[in-house]
Formats: C-alpha cells, structure tokens, sequence
C-alpha cells in the first residue's frame, strides 16, 4: 500500500470521561491504545489464535450464520468482479462452528481462500461473550449494535457508515485506511444500487491503487489516514468516515459497537437521499440550484435559524423535530407515496 501522509492519533489511558469530552467532540479518529486489552479474548489471543477460537466457539449457540468465502485469486479482497456486474465472493448461512473449525484447521496453510463471518450480532450468535468482553458501558448512547467480525487475511473496501463506531481489535493485527466524508469524490464509488453489505464502497484497491484507472484517488490518498492496531486497541470511527480495513494475520477478531447520536424517533438520512432521487435529482438544472438553496436556508440553516423571526408556537414541523412532529411527518410521507 502507498503511504499516506497521516497517522491516526494515539490516545492511551482512554477513559469514558475523555472519550466524550476530548475525544468525540473533535469527530475525527483516534486510536484508543489497550482500551480493552483487559477482555477475556484479548487475554486469549495472546496466548494463542487457537485458544481464542476456542473461546470463542464456547459462547456459539448454534444459530446459523452469514458466512461469506473468495477464492484465493481474489487476495483476501471482497469486492466486484471485473465488469461490476456481481461479485467477487460467494455467501451462504451455515453454522458458526464450521468457520471456527475451518480457521483453526488452515492458521498455517500457504494460500488458503478468504472467508469470514461479519457484523454478526453479538446478542444473536455469542451473547454469553459480552458478559466477559464489553465496554457497553463507555457508549453514549441508550441503545448500540455490538457486532463481531471473524476471519483469516481478508480486506474490506472503504466504504462508509451512518452510525458512530468504535472498533475494538481483539485477534490479529488490523490496518485501517480513512479518509473524511469530503474524499468521496475521488474514491470512484461502486454502484449505490448494488453493494456487497449494503454499504457504497470504493472501487479502489488501496493496498496497490491503479492511478492510471483511477487518478483522482492520487488526490483522496493524500487525505488519507492510517491506523495500525494490535489485539486490544480499539478505534474510534466517526459517522460518515469512509474506511477500508484489512486483516494482516491467519486470525482477525474484531469487535464494533455502533450507535447513533439522534433519538430513536429521526429517520436514517438515507431516507432523504432516496426522496430526493425520486424528487430532486433529474430536475432541470436551474430547480435543483434553487431547491439547493431551499435545502441550505431551512434545513442546512446557512444563513442563521430561518425562522428566528417567528413565534415558536406557529413555526410548525420546521420549529424542531418531536416523537410527535416525526409521527405527523411519516404519516404525511406515507400517504404522499401511495
């Protein structure tokens, strides 16, 4: 992979009380050092990549799993295949012991095919394990997603998430390449209609980029940054940070606690987009610069609060969003696209 100009920051002795104040505040990455190198799996990774699957396969409770397998011409990278028309890895469900088994049987094969089993919930598939191995607790949030990933040298292309994340590096060593939310331009996105995990990914291979293929992400590598992480670092991911992670051993184990920092009650921006391509997106050119300035005065507020002028009690769904104005607003959606 080329350099990149940035390394993510390095914060140790990372408490909740920092994390919230000094930390998230500034929404870019940080790598929090050892955060959770005291869990019980991160105690058995070390001890060996066999101990730790063996751990880990004590919590299985035998509920079928999203399995996901390339072949070994593929390098471990999960993505499209050369005419973008498909994929390049094939999925199916099957129990979670045989990847388990798998891996213990293949840590020292020589070119093995890539498989994993990601974002499994933890509370569905292992959820004795977050009785021994959580920071549930340092999540400022009511309600968050904690998820596992286990595989053998696998690589996830950049892609980006709505929610915030932190990643917690439990087996293997984890390389992370991030680049803010404004690269997205030069990152030469995959089709938004067709992803591998429902996320738009990058296109760009970044451990070996094709400049000649895609010369703009000359421009997104220099805003690049990279965190390299061993068992018990865990990374801070911000919302919408575009992030490719690879695997770098025969084992990687990570852990995600995702949430979000809205209530339960706003509906994913992604609603939005998918609105405004039925609504906005092939308009003439002229009415999407002026709906442009619609969106900037009233939601986006560029100009100051656009209704600072009226009383609060007349300023309607546009005067702050509530469990009853968000019921008014999907009710009214709803009916419209009947």
């Amino acid at each position: 992979m080329a350099e990149a100009i940035t390394s993510v920051e390095i914060r140790k002795n990372v408490d909740r009380e920092v994390f919230l104040n000094d930390i998230k505040p500034k929404a870019r990455p940080v790598i929090m050092k050892g955060l959770v190198a005291d869990w019980p799996a991160v105690q058995k990774a070390r001890l060996s990549d066999t101990a730790l699957i063996d751990y880990i396969a004590g919590f299985y409770n035998g509920v079928p799993a999203p399995l996901f397998e390339g072949a070994p011409e593929i390098n471990g990278r999960f993505a499209y295949n050369d005419d973008i028309t498909g994929f390049n890895f094939k999925s199916s469900r099957a129990p979670l012991s045989d990847l388990l088994d798998w891996l213990k049987a293949n840590l020292n094969a020589g070119n093995p095919p890539s498989k994993y089993a990601g974002s499994l919930s933890v509370s569905t598939y292992i959820p004795d394990f977050a009785k021994e191995n959580s920071i549930a607790s340092f999540i400022p949030a009511a309600a968050s997603i904690e998820s596992i990933w286990i595989g053998n040298r696998t690589c996830i292309a950049p892609h980006y998430d709505n929610p915030e994340n932190i990643a917690c590096v439990v087996g293997g060593a984890r390389r992370f390449t991030l680049f803010p939310i404004e690269q997205m331009k030069n990152l030469y996105i995959g089709p938004p209609d067709m992803t591998p995990a429902g996320q738009i990914i990058s296109l760009v291979d970044t451990r070996a980029p094709d400049l000649e293929k895609f010369p703009r992400y000359a421009d997104a590598q220099k805003a690049a940054m990279v965190a390299e992480l061993e068992p018990g670092d865990a990374l801070y991911i911000p919302s919408l940070w575009w992030h490719g992670v690879e695997s770098l051993s025969p084992l990687g184990v990570l852990v995600n606690y995702w949430w979000l920092d809205a209530p339960d009650y706003f509906a994913p921006p992604m609603h939005t987009l998918l609105h405004a391509l039925l609504s906005l997106k092939d308009l003439p050119p002229h009415q999407r610069d002026a709906w442009k300035t619609v969106f900037d005065h009233l939601i986006f507020a560029t100009d100051g609060d656009p209704l600072a002028h009226l009383p609060e009690a007349v300023r309607g769904a546009y005067g702050g969003l509530t469990p009853e104005v968000a019921a008014y607003v999907r009710t009214y959606l709803a009916r419209s696209l009947r």
